[in-house]
């Protein structure tokens, strides 16, 4: 290395590297504290030449223009219409692939349109005319076939105005779909959108690589890192975005959301679940017992927790019934008459069992790992892993982290580096499974309805008269889990399933059951005490 130590310079821009400081290596080069390689080759001095020569300094004429320095990337206003232009591009290839992969309505794409032009609406002034008439232009978003902390609880807003004004993210993004299917009334959840989004088929994660090179060269580097998250998306986060739209779209266009699609819901949640049918009905009486119309009401435009998100609701209300007529503790309770729903008992450990084997089935033998377990592994459980993790890890990182077509447009050609690239040549990965490990396809889904519907019970009836001292009658004796570490092993893994269709975490899904039993609590006790007056007169 040069005696002279490091020098600070300009910053060195390559691959966005914001370094100022350089060093000279051994070749007289000059690099950056990240090791990329700048300017040209330096005349360093030559230590064994003790010649002495006059020191003459000279001066190139300035022209004019040198004064012309043109940067590489846009700044304020060109920077954020670039910006927005790349944000909707991303969202054009979300809604690509719902109508076009998903099957899901063409209808879908003008309302996420329209929803979209409400929000660069909000960012008034900041946006200039020609990127507002460029969002207005349907071409630019066609999905045609010619184009090829307070408590975890609280979901709060707590500077939304400031955020509604904001640039949007890629959170209001999914928002935006998401409020989409919402209006159309689509059977589609949360859990839906986590599950495309951790196998990588719908855009987000590494979302900046579906952008041109030439865009993404432009962009600052503040706004590539909003464009490429690499973490998972939590179920937090993105009830904070959705709810953020959905205030702001309702005081500032005065946008009525329609309730969830209840029916199709419940009936997709009994099958996916392997639930009798005898749940539907009770869910649907729950839920009109508690005045819920399964859409968002916020009373605190300000403070939203779980109890208010109609997701919640809908499940809450299912899992309360699950609870009533199919206890998770295993005693035995007694109807009746055989009429009742709970006239028949559902083998928990069955249950538990057969869904174990269809994930079971599904990682195959050589237990392959899901999209969201390589994302979060650490550098120690490298040790841990068999050969053929090693494997899918490495083809995982090759589609998630390498951008070739970027590098080649980055990097000169040479001989050397095609030398060194063919000594170690990186195969095309096999595609992954269409069957992914979160979930099944109808066919398995409808063996397991059977496997489980067939070893359900009939339940002893026992009448008023019989002599039974020591009975339970159905919801007698019911259990509250309060936190998660209250579950058995049967509830826990039917709360694993159903926060997982359903959209919530596993703690978000614990505590609206809870919010919702207390509900039922508040209105039996409020119907004791109307019932005590009369009573009595």
């Amino acid at each position: 290395m040069d005696e002279s130590g490091p020098v600070k310079g300009p910053r060195c821009g390559i691959e966005n590297c914001r370094s100022r400081i350089y060093e000279q290596g051994e070749d007289g080069y000059l690099y950056c504290q990240n090791g990329h390689r700048r300017g040209e080759l330096l005349r360093g001095k030559d230590e064994d030449d003790f010649t002495t020569a006059a020191r003459t300094k000279t001066r190139r004429k300035r022209d004019d223009d040198d004064e012309r320095d043109t940067s590489k990337y846009f700044k304020g206003q060109k920077a954020l219409d670039l910006y927005l232009k790349c944000l909707q591009l991303i969202l054009r290839h979300q809604v690509w692939f719902l109508v076009r992969e998903k099957g899901l309505p063409a209808e879908l794409e003008t309302v996420v349109l329209d929803l979209w032009a409400l929000r660069i609406a909000q960012l008034a002034g900041r946006v200039s005319g020609e990127s507002q008439g460029y969002d207005s232009q349907s071409q630019a978003f066609s999905t045609s076939e010619n184009e090829s902390h307070s408590d975890e609880d609280k979901i709060r807003s707590v500077r939304r105005e400031k955020k509604v004004k904001g640039s949007p993210t890629l959170l209001d993004c999914l928002g935006l779909c998401y409020l989409g299917i919402i209006t159309l009334r689509l059977p589609i959840t949360p859990g839906d959108i986590h599950k495309w989004i951790t196998e990588d088929k719908m855009a987000y994660r590494r979302a900046i690589k579906h952008l041109p090179v030439a865009m993404r060269d432009r962009l600052p580097a503040y706004y590539h890192a909003v464009l490429d998250p690499n973490g998972i998306l939590t179920f937090k986060r993105f009830y904070v975005a959705m709810v953020d739209l959905q205030i702001g779209f309702e005081e500032r266009h005065g946008i009525l959301w329609p309730s969830l699609n209840v029916p199709l819901l419940i009936y997709r949640y009994l099958k996916e679940l392997a639930l009798p049918l005898e749940l539907y009905d009770a869910t649907i009486k729950l839920g009109d017992l508690l005045e819920y119309d399964f859409a968002l009401h916020a009373e605190d435009k300000g403070r939203v927790s779980i109890r208010h998100l109609p997701e919640a609701q809908l499940i809450a209300c299912l899992v309360v019934c699950v609870k009533l007529i199919y206890p998770f503790d295993g005693v035995s309770r007694f109807p009746l008459t055989s009429s009742e729903p709970a006239a028949t008992v559902l083998d928990w450990d069955i249950w538990q069992r057969e869904f174990a084997s269809v994930k079971t089935k599904a990682r195959g033998e050589v237990l392959a790992l899901t999209n969201e377990e390589m994302i979060g592994l650490k550098e120690k459980d490298v040790f841990s892993m068999l050969p053929h993790q090693l494997d899918q890890y490495l083809d995982f990182y090759q589609e998630s982290f390498l951008d070739e077509p970027h590098s080649e447009a980055a990097e000169p050609k040479s001989e050397f580096r095609s030398a060194l690239y063919d000594l170690f040549p990186v195969h095309e990965s096999v595609d992954s499974q269409d069957n992914s490990l979160n979930g099944t396809d109808d066919a398995q889904k409808l063996k397991l309805v059977r496997a489980v519907h067939k070893n359900v019970s009939p339940s002893r009836v026992v009448k008023e008269d019989e002599g039974f001292v020591e009975r339970l009658r159905p919801g007698e004796a019911y259990k509250y889990y309060k936190v998660a570490e209250d579950l058995p092993e049967h509830a826990r893994a039917f709360y694993e399933e159903a926060s997982r269709i359903a959209g919530l975490s596993f703690d978000m899904l614990v505590k609206s059951v809870f919010y919702t039993e207390k509900k039922i609590e508040k209105w039996r006790k409020t119907r004791r005490d109307l019932v005590k007056p009369s009573s009595l007169a």
